[in-house]
């Protein structure tokens, strides 16, 4: 089995779950996530440590999102629009509604009755009822695809929308309901070429909205404190990439993004700062029960912190051969580092059969800097330090590589920071 750097996405025929949707319940421990590509919902009643994959019905559409009020009552959203519920923990899902649009992709609750679904073509989900009925808002922009939705109580909320791979200017674009969700009216319009992710409102005046430009992947993050007529940028974190969703408990919030990013603040969005964690692919969605434990997945990855983020852990769902994840590992220290980092990686099992394992180093653009290999394989740690420089010798720039233990049956990655 080869492995090749796309990107940032380590390509490998052993299946690896797309999951796009998270939600953390307020007693801390119990947790879904689900799946994109493989249809798939999993549910955690231990701290997200281990997962257990739940039965939707037959003939359900791809999700995108998923949210929850409680550790009994959740809902999905995906392809068409279409809507599942829980209200038992996830034992019985069953489809509440056949769908809005083309797909939704985001579904929020603010208690049992009042939810709102963010679609696209420009539409607009809404039940006063639990989910038991759902109306369906068309708006002006019928080209528009929303992404995110923030509600502060039953009447005022907030959709945000782009125009996905469009490179069109003016698609970002951040709407406002006075009427719980029945008529939107215009707040911004992007000028370049934006799109708007999700939203989060503290209450009628202050918000937050995240993003990023898709020429570059560079992150966008809007604050208003006047309800959304005027929006300033906050400058993001270096090392940071286009914020695909945002969560806040309290003036506490976290940001996720493509190649891994996770970003922090604790003043209600002023400033903010780089998480490190063990991701390299785009997270998706982010979820916090409180200003402690919080969830974040994207793809092929769920991570988990207990304690604001500080620590990020890889967790729980993993899918191989025969082989178990955990025969081999891979630790790098120090990190962030200057000067020299040690890697050490093992293989707990003699009898693994590997041949021709190797140790390759990545930029942020998956360009490779520098090789070492084949290794000798031996069972049990092993060591290779790398001091900070290409295959030339040369010097490489302060920022993000990737560090990736590679051969015909496996493939491990670290991320890691260089500092100068």
């Amino acid at each position: 089995m080869k492995h090749v750097i796309v990107g940032l996405a380590v390509v490998s025929s052993i299946l690896a779950h797309n999951y796009h949707g998270v939600a953390l319940a307020p007693d801390n421990v119990s947790g879904w996530v689900v799946c994109l590509d493989t249809v798939l919902i999993f549910h955690t009643t231990d701290g997200c440590v281990t997962w257990q994959q739940q039965s939707p019905p037959e003939n359900v559409e791809r999700f995108f999102d998923i949210t929850c009020i409680d550790e009994l009552q959740a809902w999905t959203i995906g392809d068409v629009g279409q809507v599942l519920h829980t209200n038992n923990g996830g034992i019985d899902w069953y489809i509440q509604w056949p769908g809005f649009s083309k797909y939704g992709t985001r579904i929020e609750f603010i208690d049992d009755n009042y939810g709102w679904a963010a679609c696209g073509d420009g539409t607009v989900g809404r039940t006063t009822s639990g989910g038991s009925s759902w109306e369906t808002n068309f708006t002006p922009w019928y080209a528009a695809e929303f992404y995110g939705v923030s509600f502060v109580n039953q009447w005022d909320g907030w959709l945000v929308a782009g125009y996905p791979d469009s490179l069109l200017t003016e698609q970002g674009l951040i709407l406002n309901s006075t009427d719980g969700g029945i008529n939107w009216n215009l707040l911004y319009e992007s000028p370049t070429y934006e799109d708007f992710f999700d939203v989060h409102f503290f209450h009628l005046y202050d918000g937050i909205v995240v993003g990023g430009d898709e020429t570059d992947y560079s992150p966008l993050i809007l604050r208003t404190t006047n309800g959304g007529i005027d929006w300033d940028t906050m400058s993001a974190p270096a090392s940071s990439y286009y914020l695909r969703a945002v969560d806040f408990v309290g003036n506490k919030g976290w940001a996720v993004g493509r190649f891994g990013t996770i970003i922090h603040t604790d003043d209600g969005g002023n400033t903010w700062s780089f998480q490190n964690n063990p991701a390299v692919n785009t997270l998706f969605d982010v979820d916090f029960s409180d200003t402690l434990h919080g969830l974040a997945c994207g793809d092929g990855i769920i991570l988990r912190t207990t304690d604001g983020g500080q620590n990020w852990y890889e967790t729980g769902i993993h899918e191989y051969e025969n082989e178990s994840p955990q025969q081999v590992t891979l630790h790098v220290h120090p990190n962030p580092f200057s000067g020299l980092i040690n890697i050490r990686h093992g293989i707990q099992d003699a009898g693994y059969g590997i041949q021709d394992i190797s140790l390759y180093i990545y930029d942020i653009t998956g360009q490779l800097v520098k090789s070492f290999g084949p290794l000798p394989y031996a069972p049990g740690p092993m060591q290779v330090s790398w001091d900070g420089t290409d295959e030339g010798g040369n010097e490489v720039s302060a920022g993000v590589y990737i560090i990736s233990l590679e051969s015909e049956k496996f493939n491990a990655t670290k991320k890691v920071t260089v500092l100068k």
